[in-house]
């Protein structure tokens, strides 16, 4: 894909959870704040905004996200190598999800300036949520 894509970073702190594979699904994740829930036949990981993070799990905390923004169809190769490969060049560690909608990016905050600095020398763009 040599398309350039257009970006956001998003403005919550986010914290990466995992918790046992039959665990319950805490009932905040009902709620309609923006989180990501994956049960896979190893875990249950949950992707949330700080305030929401469970207790007592193991976690990874300190990131934040940066997502692609404006219309990518599911058809669309390279979206995520076009993200990742600038990223890694500046060996920058991510964790990505992908959605119906868009793709996310998380990272470390304390690469986040660099990060920032490594997709835009790449061509992409960094828009404001409207």
């Amino acid at each position: 894909m040599n398309q350039k894509l257009k970006l956001q970073l998003l403005e919550e702190k986010f914290v990466i959870s995992k918790l046992p594979q039959f665990a319950e699904l805490p009932s905040v994740f009902a709620k309609g704040e923006m989180c990501f829930v994956m049960r896979t036949d190893e875990d249950l990981t949950i992707i949330s905004p700080e305030f929401m993070a469970p207790n007592n799990v193991q976690q990874e905390v300190g990131f934040r996200c940066v997502r692609t923004s404006g219309e990518i169809p599911l058809s669309a190769t390279g979206v995520l190598a076009a993200l990742v490969d600038p990223l890694s060049a500046a060996d920058i560690s991510v964790f990505a999800v992908s959605t119906f909608q868009a793709d996310y990016i998380f990272l470390r905050e304390e690469h986040l300036v660099k990060a920032t600095q490594a997709l835009q020398h790449a061509g992409h763009e960094f828009v404001h949520e409207e």
